[in-house]
């Protein structure tokens, strides 16, 4: 088990993010020294420690669960400044503008806004005076607003504010400068995360949502088409800044909400359009029509806007739906925040910790993934990539090939987002001007199809120019600061998605092992007759247990699959393992009595070691043609005699898993003595339901392509077309058909991607895909040591490096995983000589 968490600093000290591996149940006591260490080396363990404002107790406080999880915040002796939970008789929301996203509690006495540091609600908004306008929750729990003698006056819901208190209503619209600010009242208060900075005599009234310190950081295929939607339905189905906190916060109903199929899918909020004084009409425009989008202006505020688009997208859609990947040389501070998402951790095999680029190769390597993506074509789930691309990514190669993923990658469902500095577009430079610049300084940007251009004089407000060169009107930008991202990052990094749920959050996720057991996978820590036993009785249809996911195991119900399964890898990827392992699945979810093997080799003997298994009625290597014949023959008639059965018995309408009940086998099995899975075919009665009969078969294209010496090369053919009989006709009699390399018509496929060894991908019938580490079953039994939990400080510059290969270490000669299956299978089938059918 591996967590991040972050150490408050104290006394100046810095904040520091460290990493957390430890074995399951593990309390905080094992690794609090370590942890207060990490954060100031030398430090003793700490007398006390808060996770934000509860004190938890290092011996009851567990590793991995709540509140001990990814993004979990420590402070030792004293909690975090100003996270008091005092009730809240109002908040108040920063919903647009150059500095949007806060949420402010109110709760009694005045609260100053402004530009000012001493001012209770900062706002880094250059329209806003220093010390704006004041805001009161009054004693009967009524809102007011003064203007402090601002530069650009206040208005309230569109009217002026002259000095005051004037009275606010529940909802009303505060507008400051470029930054439009909404009073709720009557209205649950949220948690506050820790740095609720007290600078008003006030606790629990700063600026919350804007970081750990609680500091303020100083459509359509044409953009002249996205434009607002002046209904309030409209402003709900794009949640401004401060609303997407609040949702990744509470983990609200509108968190993940949109798959790839959403009507809204990949749409971004850009800013609004100020037209209603009591509405936001907000200015949208979607992702798959604009292409790849550049943002241009001050570096500043087309980074913060850039953070508000990343942010919207991960908060509305599952990672199942969206990857997110950053290439940022050199920008680690900047971007790192990026890291605690559940969208960057790799789940199509890349070769990294998490899809970030901090430096040139890992840049390199990124960009590398994609070009693959896009020669591969468009996902068949519908899932899209957001790259973020921000600075020179290093080598000239890998620059323009970035440039080429702008233009091209849109249609292969990779849309990049490119923050480029140039001026401001004004009257003294005109918005052509300003594109010519953005163009000039970063070739990546001069492929976006779409560019949103900052402009004014002080750069908060944008145009959105499309392929064609006409622009939209002006509308105001929501930009967001790094401290409110780290934030909101921080809130979602413990999620993963819940299949069971339809996709919805929920606790837990993370990156794939780098490589896993098989018998771990499958919760056999012990392999004994008893506990096969015990899973043989407890079981039905075929569970396959194919490794782990990153949410727990991976598993596929066999039974239920609606064709053939195949196995895609190419040398070295770990295809024979996955197959032999696939076997060792098979034969631990259901006994001999109810399942029957048979292992066909096309070229090799990869499959020999499954061959022990007491499941396994035939192996067929390919280097006998008259056994290779007989076995063809033996399979054709088997499917003639099981239709022959269940017609008999149902007329075939029931489906097999029922109908096998009721059907006596007629096949012999194997003789307890006979240990020769090359026994030859015997036939005469025998007793116990019907079974289930899977066929596996590796090196396929080896037995369509066989070379000129091989043995069995006129004999090949006989055995393709009873696998092709099998995959035609043996659904509706429970036989079924797993293949490694070259099978046609496959209605579930496994990709393995070879990096490393064992990344897999599950594809189904209907798109959708599951990523995994396959599970190992012929290597032999891991050297057994005591964990202890590590801690070390988070270098988020290198987490996009490949992972650190440690090398397993085995047991000399001891027995192998499969071997010990296939002991415990054997002893436990021993009670039941009516066992396994010989086929061959």
């Amino acid at each position: 088990m591996q967590i991040r968490l972050t150490v408050l600093g104290h006394d100046g000290a810095e904040d520091t993010d460290v990493q957390v591996a430890a074995p399951a149940d593990t309390p905080l006591a094992a690794v609090l020294g370590s942890l207060a260490s990490a954060a100031a080396p030398g430090s003793p363990a700490p007398g006390a420690v808060f996770c934000e404002e509860t004190r938890l107790d290092p011996r009851l406080a567990v590793l991995g669960r709540p509140p001990l999880t990814d993004g979990a915040v420590l402070s030792f002796h004293r909690p975090a400044e100003g996270t008091g939970r005092e009730p809240a008789g109002a908040r108040l929301l920063v919903v647009a503008g150059p500095d949007a996203g806060g949420v402010h509690l109110l709760r009694g006495g005045p609260a100053r806004l402004g530009r000012s540091a001493r001012a209770d609600v900062p706002l880094d908004d250059p329209d806003v005076s220093r010390l704006h306008c004041a805001i009161e929750l009054t004693a009967d729990g009524s809102v007011t607003v003064t203007d402090l003698g601002s530069t650009n006056g206040t208005l309230l819901d569109g009217a002026p504010v002259t000095g005051g208190p004037h009275p606010v209503r529940p909802g009303a619209l505060l507008r400051l400068g470029e930054s439009v600010l909404r009073v709720e009242s009557e209205a649950a208060p949220a948690p506050p995360p820790p740095g609720d900075r007290d600078r008003s005599g006030r606790r629990g009234l700063a600026g919350w949502a804007l970081g750990l310190r609680g500091a303020s950081a100083p459509g359509a295929p044409a953009a002249p088409e996205a434009g607002p939607s002046g209904s309030r339905e409209a402003a709900s189905r794009w949640p401004d800044p401060a609303a997407v906190l609040l949702t990744a916060l509470e983990s609200g109903p509108r968190l993940w909400e949109r798959d790839a199929g959403h009507p809204d899918a990949f749409a971004l909020r850009l800013g609004t359009a100020q037209q209603a004084p009591e509405l936001l009409p907000p200015v949208t425009l979607a992702l798959p029509a604009a292409g790849s989008l550049g943002v241009a202006g001050p570096r500043g505020r087309a980074v913060g806007v850039a953070r508000s688009l990343l942010a919207q997208l991960a908060a509305l859609h599952p990672p199942a739906a969206l990857e997110i990947v950053a290439v940022a040389p050199g920008r680690a501070e900047e971007w790192s925040w990026l890291g605690w998402l559940p969208h960057v951790r790799p789940s199509r095999g890349q070769d990294c910790g998490l899809l970030l680029a901090f430096d040139a190769a890992q840049a390199a390597a990124r960009v590398g993934e994609l070009q693959a993506r896009v020669a591969a074509g468009p996902p068949g789930d519908g899932r899209r990539t957001v790259v973020l691309v921000d600075g020179d990514p290093g080598e000239a190669a890998t620059r323009a090939a970035l440039a080429r993923l702008a233009a091209e990658g849109p249609a292969a469902g990779v849309h990049l987002l490119v923050p480029a500095e140039t001026p401001p577009a004004t009257a003294a430079s005109p918005l052509e001007e300003t594109l010519v610049s953005a163009r000039a300084a970063s070739p990546v940007f001069a492929g976006c199809a779409t560019a949103a251009v900052l402009s004014g004089p002080v750069a908060t407000a944008l145009r959105l120019v499309g392929p064609g060169g006409a622009a939209s009107p002006t509308a105001g930008a929501d930009a967001v600061s790094a401290a409110w991202a780290g934030r909101f990052a921080r809130a979602l990094a413990p999620l993963g998605q819940d299949p069971a749920a339809g996709g919805a959050p929920a606790p837990g996720g993370g990156p794939l092992p780098e490589s896993c057991r098989l018998l771990d996978a499958l919760g056999l820590a012990r392999v004994t007759p008893g506990a096969l036993r015990e899973r043989w009785s407890g079981q039905s249809g075929l569970p396959l247990v194919l490794g782990a996911g990153q949410d727990g195991p991976a598993a596929l119900d066999l039974a239920a699959a609606p064709g053939p399964l195949a196995v895609d890898g190419g040398p070295r990827s770990g295809r024979t393992e996955l197959l032999a392992s696939l076997t060792a699945s098979l034969a631990a979810a259901q006994g001999p009595r109810d399942l029957s093997l048979l292992l066909v080799e096309g070229a090799g003997e990869g499959l020999r070691p499954a061959a022990e298994l007491p499941h396994v009625a035939s192996y067929l290597p390919a280097t006998d043609p008259v056994r290779m014949r007989a076995f063809a023959q033996a399979l054709r008639e088997e499917l003639r005699r099981r239709a022959a059965l269940l017609g008999e018995a149902d007329g075939g309408a029931e489906p097999f898993g029922a109908a096998r009940l009721r059907v006596a086998r007629v096949v012999a099995p194997r003789e307890p003595g006979d240990a020769r899975p090359e026994a030859p075919p015997m036939r005469a009665q025998g007793s116990g339901p019907l079974p289930w009969l899977v066929v596996l078969v590796d090196d396929f294209e080896a037995l369509l392509a066989p070379p000129l010496s091989a043995p069995g090369r006129q004999a090949a053919g006989s055995v393709v077309r009873a696998l092709d009989a099998v995959a035609r006709e043996g659904h509706p009699l429970g036989v079924r058909l797993i293949t490694a390399g070259g099978a046609p018509a496959a209605a579930i496929r496994i990709a393995l991607t070879g990096h490393p060894a064992g990344r897999a991908e599950l594809r189904h019938a209907t798109g959708r895909a599951t990523h995994f580490q396959a599970g190992r079953v012929t290597a032999r039994i891991p050297r057994t040591s005591t964990l202890r939990p590590t801690v070390a400080r988070l270098d988020w510059s290198r987490a996009g490096d490949p992972p650190a290969r440690r090398p397993v270490r085995e047991l000399g000669n001891g027995p192998t995983d499969i071997a010990l299956l296939a002991s415990a299978a054997t002893r436990a089938a021993e009670t039941d000589r009516t066992a396994t059918a010989t086929f061959v």
